[in-house]
């Protein structure tokens, strides 16, 4: 009996395995790099690549297949979240072939404690968590190489869990984030490695350089703890300070995920026992392509693509050694100590930095560049210079620049052209035109860019979609949100998080800061119209806009005096505070007072030709009046007349009166109002002061 039953159990095990081999692996995959995080963050160099170099390793030793990769290069949010609708609708249309599913996210970029930031606009972490969450799959996987990134593992819903069991089990299930840096801490980039320090050694574990146990596989804990303790090695001595990646696991079922298996690659490059040390490994373009510290008594392969390779060896006498080798399609070549040779080691300055040539040459396009060591570049042109690479430095043309790919300072004589990201300036005699983000400025006659860190100066027009800065122009300035001000005849802000200086000012919104104009207007601000009186018998209408705080006004109004008219025309400006159903308010006024005199006729007589002139002429006097008041009011009917909402939004009717100080100046006319009472008193020839009240009814915002 219990030998029958020991055959059932082997037979319905051997049906088990047989059923999971059957079954196919089948990897979705979104991987967004993200340079620009806004205005408020810097430009990142190597997020796109980042994600480029993590599909990469996938597809050649992961088991990926290039057409379920979803790849976006500097997404924004509409762009990423129309990338998880659509990873999910792949994930439905495999569901029903009854596939085993794992599901991949990457990012590369910025973000905060709140959540990933695309072009500055936000995607929270809890959202994240329940987009992947909702793709049904046997495996969630996000990995998040971005500053403060670790926050996400604090979300309630996912607590960290005891890492991986090393198996080559089948029934593995769950989620698991991987973040690059703790919740408070800065992901890292470097110029040295041309990419994130995490996903460097990340994607260097995924090649081999992680596989402790030798049996040629790469889990995703191995693949995480290598990361973590390269990272963490290679970032204490930086300026950013140490950074600490982190992880929230939970799955269940007695295996681990495989992310790549060495075998699987074009190529392959294996490293002897004895070899011991620190190795470098760059490709014929002299990109660091993997990077690990190989221990004395451990073999270590690497997938690698087809082509040349220089290795560099640290050794721990402070030793450095080379070796070079070509690796052909489906060739897996053996390094051992013999293999690489002494090599003096680069002399350096005093200080400590490098020595670094300088070289000069024409580019294909016959332009003169000088190259540095460092990676700089200045590009001259004669007429025009067209940069199809990205570069750091200077381009400079007599006429136009255009730059393709990521630029440094543009310099031209009439205008500059970028279609993507600039680190530097834009200088031009007409037209500066970028299509992507700036962090610098742009100086010329008409300047155009999505995103600016820096400032915009132009004779004419600024045009912006964010700007952290200042828009100076002598004509117009245009723009979607604004940290800073705009300085010019006319602003229009959607946004304004500083100040507006100009005759027209006009915004959606304005925070922390004022719109300085003759006239203010401002979505979110004051907006109202008022009929009021005052204590002269002068009948007001007085239109009101500004910010939430500070307002211009314009007046007129008019007296009638033993049927003689006076008019007064004024402006100004004031400060108000506003609560639910009252307000305060303190401004100061300028009006022209005015009355026309008795008129009388003149007649003209020419001779020569003979002609007569008959002219009527009016003269008039005016007086002027300097107003300061303090009004409050309270809001009868925040819903009165709905049918003007429209141009008042949230219009309400208020009751106002207040008390006012007057000033009037006759300029050696008669004077044309004063009270009856005799309260006024003459202060000198021609000046008047007298104390006064108002009331009247407003309506508006």
């Amino acid at each position: 009996m219990a030998m029958v039953f020991f055959l059932f159990i082997l037979m319905l095990g051997l049906s088990w395995s047989q059923a999971a081999a059957d079954t196919a692996v089948r990897r979705l995959v979104l991987a967004a790099g993200a340079n620009n995080g806004g205005v408020d963050r810097d430009l990142l160099r190597y997020a796109v690549s980042d994600a480029e170099n993590f599909v990469r390793v996938l597809e050649e030793m992961g088991g990926l297949d290039p057409a379920d990769v979803l790849l976006l290069r500097d997404p924004d949010l509409a762009d990423f979240e129309q990338g998880l609708h659509e990873l999910s609708r792949r994930v439905t249309a495999a569901n029903r072939r009854g596939d085993r599913l794992e599901v991949l996210l990457y990012y590369s970029g910025h973000a905060d404690e709140e959540g990933l930031l695309l072009a500055g606009e936000h995607l929270d972490y809890s959202l994240l968590r329940r987009e992947l969450g909702a793709a049904t799959a046997d495996v969630h996987i996000a990995v998040l190489d971005a500053c403060a990134s670790g926050a996400i593992t604090r979300i309630k819903g996912g607590q960290r869990q005891q890492s991986f069991l090393v198996d080559e089990s089948f029934d593995m299930r769950g989620y698991a984030f991987l973040t690059s840096s703790s919740a408070d801490e800065a992901a890292q980039e470097s110029d040295a490695v041309q990419a994130s320090f995490f996903t460097h050694y990340l994607v260097s574990g995924m090649r081999g350089a992680a596989d402790v146990t030798g049996d040629g596989r790469v889990t995703l804990n191995e693949a995480y703890q290598f990361a973590f303790a390269e990272t963490l090695a290679r970032t204490t001595g930086t300026m950013g300070g140490a950074q600490h990646p982190a992880y929230d696991i939970k799955m269940s079922g007695t295996g681990d995920v495989v992310m790549t298996d060495v075998r699987r690659h074009v190529a392959g490059l294996s490293f002897a026992e004895a070899l011991e040390g620190r190795l470098y490994v760059r490709n014929g373009n002299r990109h660091l392509v993997a990077e690990l510290y190989k221990p004395a008594g451990r073999a270590v392969e690497l997938g690698l693509e087809p082509g040349h390779y220089t290795l560099h060896l640290e050794t721990s006498r402070g030793g450095l050694r080379l070796a070079e080798l070509v690796l052909a399609e489906g060739e897996r070549a053996g390094l051992g100590t013999g293999d690489f040779r002494a090599i003096a080691l680069e002399r350096t300055v005093s200080r400590g930095s490098e020595e670094r040539g300088i070289t000069l040459g024409l580019s294909e396009d016959h332009h003169i560049e000088i190259e540095t060591g460092e990676g700089y570049t200045l590009s001259m042109g004669l007429l025009t210079n067209t940069q199809d690479k990205a570069f750091r430095g200077a381009q400079f043309a007599w006429l136009v620049n255009q730059a393709r790919e990521r630029a440094g300072t543009q310099i031209s004589g009439i205008g500059n052209l970028s279609l993507k990201a600039i680190k530097g300036w834009q200088v031009s005699g007409v037209v500066n035109w970028a299509m992507g983000p700036i962090q610098g400025s742009q100086v010329g006659v008409l300047n155009i860019a999505p995103q600016v860190r820096g400032w915009q100066l132009a004779g004419s027009t600024n045009i912006a979609g964010k700007i952290r800065g200042w828009q100076v122009s002598s004509a117009m300035n245009f723009a979607d949100e604004v940290k800073g001000g705009q300085f010019g005849a006319i602003n229009v802000a959607g946004k304004v998080k500083g100040w507006q200086f100009g005759m027209i000012n006009v915004s959606g919104d304005i925070e922390d800061g004022l719109p300085v104009g003759l006239i203010n207007y401002s979505r979110s601000g004051l907006f109202n119209l008022s009929a009021w009186r005052d204590e002269i018998g002068l009948n007001m209408l007085t239109l009101t806009s500004g910010s939430r705080s500070f307002y211009s006004s314009f007046t007129t109004g008019f007296k009638e005096d033993a049927g003689r008219r006076t008019w007064a025309m004024g402006v100004g400006f004031g400060l108000q505070k506003s609560w639910p159903w009252t307000f305060l308010s303190l401004d100061v006024n300028q009006y022209r007072i005015s009355r026309d005199l008795d008129g009388d006729y003149s007649v003209h007589i020419d001779v020569n030709p003979p002609t007569v002139d008959l002219n009527w002429r009016q003269p008039s006097i005016d007086n002027f009046l300097t107003r300061i008041k303090i009004e409050t009011g309270v809001v009868l009917d925040p819903h009165t007349s709905a049918w003007l909402t429209p141009f008042w939004s949230e219009g309400s009717l208020s009751l106002f009166g207040g008390v006012s100080a007057n000033h009037l100046w006759a300029d050696g006319n008669p004077r044309l109002v004063e009270l009856d009472n005799g309260y006024d008193r003459e202060w000198e020839d021609d000046l008047f002061v007298w104390p006064g009240f108002f009331f009247g009814l407003r309506y508006g915002r």
